[in-house]
């Protein structure tokens, strides 16, 4: 499932800047969404890290198992800490506007060994707006 109903607003992958002509790599996806929007867990697994990361505002990061994690950023409050279980489909935090310069949306990643993955093509589709 997603992590939120919404508009993907910034894409996973390489991209290059209309101006400068240089080139980026996003690690995940932006979904815009109103600020006190839960967040839900895309999968059942155990949080590894729940507090503020500069750059991302608050952001929780949960294990899900074979080396499967999932990072949510720019919430306004988190509802899990360090170490507690979370199931499928359970809040775990609110979407704010911290430390994003697009307003209020959710930064989502999925990473497998340690590398991103287009968030897209891992969940589900339906619910979301792309």
């Amino acid at each position: 499932m997603f992590p939120v109903k919404g508009n993907i607003i910034s894409w996973f992958g390489r991209r290059e800047h209309p101006d400068l002509h240089t080139f980026t790599f996003q690690k995940g996806v932006e979904i815009e969404a109103s600020e006190g929007t839960e967040i839900k867990a895309v999968y059942d697994g155990k949080v590894i890290f729940a507090d503020w990361f500069k750059g991302f505002g608050y952001m929780i990061i949960i294990d899900h198992g074979e080396n499967y994690y999932s990072l949510s950023a720019h919430a306004s409050k988190l509802f899990k800490n360090v170490g507690e279980f979370v199931s499928e489909g359970e809040t775990v935090a609110l979407v704010g506007d911290t430390s994003s310069i697009k307003g209020s949306c959710l930064y989502f990643e999925i990473r497998y060994h340690g590398k991103p993955k287009n968030p897209l093509k891992w969940l589900k589709k339906g619910g979301n707006k792309t």
